[in-house]
């Protein structure tokens, strides 16, 4: 084995070589890709997106609302302001679809289909827009429409910059699905009592 590796040191050299350069070109490929698909303009859009879509559902939340009156309205208006730029921002990355001939007479971005994910954010915008005049059966329909368009962009824009794995075993671990009140029923008698305890002496 001794006697082996001297005389095939080239060979072993060219070997280690060769990898590290097709190692090279794989890595630039990558870099090359990423920044064709602007992976992170992307996901710093579609994090404010979320944001704006998120905040809209709270604020058509039916019954009680958790956010009080005047806020929601401030933010209403902010939802309104952003989902329109969100929505025009979004053009520089996903275009319309075909036919191109419809709408024809506009500006060649604003012709044929808009695309399904920049739909969420009009939708979005349209419900921002309503929400002072609407009625209560037109208000719970909005909520529903926010829900499902919140739902429907994060569906979306998960195929598009979401991760195909995590780093962690631990992270992929499938979660309970239990409900506010399940978590509140399971807690240990002794640790609600400590803190019920402390409560009342810091009180």
């Amino acid at each position: 084995m001794l006697d082996f590796l001297p005389g095939n040191t080239e060979a072993i050299a060219a070997t280690v070589s060769a990898i590290l350069t097709a190692f090279a070109l794989f890595a630039g490929w990558r870099s090359s890709r990423k920044n064709e698909l602007r992976t992170e303009d992307v996901f710093d859009w579609a994090a404010e997106a979320i944001t704006a879509l998120q905040t809209l559902l709270l604020i058509t939340i039916h019954g009680d609302p958790p956010i009080p009156a005047a806020e929601a309205e401030r933010l209403r208006v902010e939802v309104l302001v952003k989902t329109s730029a969100l929505t025009e921002r979004g053009r520089l990355f996903f275009r319309n679809a075909g036919p191109y001939s419809e709408g024809r007479e506009k500006p060649r971005a604003y012709r044929g289909k808009r695309p399904e994910i920049l739909d969420q954010l009009v939708a979005a915008h349209q419900v921002a827009c309503r929400w002072p005049r609407a009625s209560d059966e037109e208000r719970v329909r909005m909520r529903l429409v926010a829900e499902d368009s919140l739902k429907q962009f994060v569906s979306l824009v998960q195929t598009e910059v979401g991760r195909s794995r995590t780093a962690s075993a631990d992270t992929r671990r499938r979660g309970t699905g239990a409900h506010l009140t399940a978590r509140m029923e399971e807690l240990d008698p002794d640790r609600v009592a400590n803190a019920w305890a402390q409560g009342k002496r810091l009180g």
